[in-house]
């Protein structure tokens, strides 16, 4: 028996105990500290270089598509705008055209283009920010050669420029502020000491090229720093359910392994059970000739009596180990449901008779046989009226019923005067090896595996176990199995006794 329960203590070789403290372990682990997620401030880069790979990465394959529409937007805007050429620049003409559509229009096509090579990747998206320049270099380079007051006015195309590149750009907010910058110190020095201007126009145009640095600079910020953000609040959602489905794994694990140990435990302490069960009913009956002392006799009756109770333990775990492991089947067959009752009600009257708690039990209605595994439908009535009798004290009642409910199935109803139990704790009282917690259920033996077990049982009837309950006031429990289950009118022979 002890090799038997020693296989079952493990599940692919590992201990039950080894995989509970796995699953500790998994439990404590925790799926990212604020340090794992930390965004310098400055370049709102991650501080972990695998993170800031993995979001680089994953945010460039998501914005691509907009990336390649606003270059190739941009480029249509840049050759649009050559419709004002001939009112602000005109003396530049020819060379502001060459500019746009010999060199800035074809070179941000290109870029779109070069985007869709298979060799392209995330790491080259510095080379797709050029983009941004070359819109901007542009201007200067016309700013440069223009004559005032076109020299003066094309500032406005830096505004515009900047702003959309700043605002759409979603893959590097770094890049955007260096060309923003660069654009902006080209222009400086065009100004300043290639084609000077005013100084109040100069003031002007740059506070108004300064302002619309800055707030597309931010606006680019914010919308990179709410990415990132987003992606930490994925990133941490994968994990967390990586983590929730390997502890679920464990875990299952781990309530396998206990299944087969209390399956193998249970069945191999039946054996032994059994015989001390047998021979001790052989010395209490006086089977081979009569004991030395009366005593032996009635001790014999209290090892028997003992063993039975713990022999009903023992089928109850090894009952609920296989309903949770999925390996308790019905055995059905057609069976008349107040016959069953008056056998198992038999049982417990002399019972009751002990405990000084009157048992009756009533039958409503005409009865139909019912498909199901006649077995386990004893184990419902017996569980119940076990469970009401262990609770209800001296003086008190138990009424066992049976009929049919307002729906036409058929319902086990058993009241009790008992001790009760508090609402919050009747979801508890389902789960298996809980007891509800009060001087009276401290005083009586037992698993708290009764209920749990019925519940099991009616499931697999396609049944319903309801409880209804006040401290105190006693407890009503309601076993329904359903109409689909009938397959014969009642015979009145066999529930007419009362």
């Amino acid at each position: 028996m002890t090799d038997s329960i020693d296989r079952a203590s493990g599940v692919h070789g590992q201990p039950v105990g080894r995989a509970m403290d796995s699953l500790a372990d998994a439990a404590d682990s925790i799926v990212g500290t604020a340090d794992d997620y930390a965004i310098n401030p400055f370049t709102l880069r991650f501080c972990q270089a695998e993170l800031e790979d993995s979001y680089s990465r994953r945010n460039y394959h998501r914005q691509l598509g907009l990336t390649r529409f606003s270059i190739v937007m941009g480029a249509v805007i840049f050759a649009v705008y050559a419709l004002l050429d001939p009112y602000i620049v005109p003396d530049i003409l020819y060379k502001a055209w060459l500019i746009r559509f010999g060199i800035a229009c074809p070179l941000l096509l290109s870029l779109a283009a070069i985007s869709y090579a298979p060799w392209f990747n995330y790491r080259h998206q510095g080379l797709l920010s050029l983009s941004m320049a070359i819109p901007g270099i542009s201007v200067v380079v016309m700013i440069a050669l223009a004559q005032a007051p076109g020299s003066q006015l094309y500032y406005g195309g830096l505004i515009i420029i900047i702003g959309y590149s700043n605002c759409l750009w979603r893959l590097s907010y770094l890049y955007s502020t260096a060309i923003s910058v660069a654009t902006f110190a080209l222009y400086e020095v065009v100004v300043f000491a290639i084609n000077p201007m005013p100084s109040t126009i100069l003031i002007n145009n740059n506070a108004f090229l300064a302002f619309a640095i800055g707030v597309s600079v931010f606006v680019n910020y914010i919308q990179e720093y709410q990415l990132r953000r987003s992606f930490i609040d994925n990133e941490y959602l994968r994990r967390e359910r990586t983590r929730s489905e390997r502890l679920l794994s464990r875990s299952e694990a781990a309530n396998r392994a206990k299944n087969d140990f209390l399956a193998i435990m249970s069945h191999e302490l039946r054996t032994p059970l059994n015989a001390i069960i047998g021979f001790s009913e052989i010395i209490a009956n006086q089977m081979f000739g009569p004991v030395g002392q009366p005593k032996y006799a009635d001790y014999a009756n209290d090892i028997r009596s003992s063993g039975a109770h713990l022999l009903s333990i023992i089928n109850d775990i090894l009952d609920i180990s296989k309903a949770e492991a999925g390996k308790l089947h019905l055995e059905e067959e057609p069976i008349a449901p107040v016959e069953s009752l008056n056998r198992a009600m038999r049982m417990f009257r002399q019972r009751a008779s002990e405990l000084g708690v009157e048992l009756s039990f009533r039958v409503r209605d005409d009865i139909p046989w019912i498909i199901a595994d006649p077995r386990l439908f004893n184990q419902v009535a017996i569980n119940l009226t076990s469970n009401a009798l262990k609770f209800t004290p001296e003086g008190g009642h138990v009424w066992i019923e049976i009929g049919l409910d307002a729906a036409r199935n058929l319902a086990l109803t058993v009241r009790d005067t008992g001790i009760g139990v508090k609402k919050a704790d009747i979801i508890r009282i389902f789960e298996p090896f809980v007891q509800v917690e009060n001087a009276m259920s401290r005083t009586h033996q037992g698993t708290g595996l009764g209920l749990p077990l019925v519940r099991k049982i009616m499931s697999l009837h396609g049944g319903t176990v309801e409880l209804e309950s006040e401290s105190g006031q006693g407890t009503t429990v309601t076993a329904t199995f359903p109409k689909s289950r009938f397959v014969a009118p009642a015979d009145e022979r066999l529930w007419n006794v009362r």
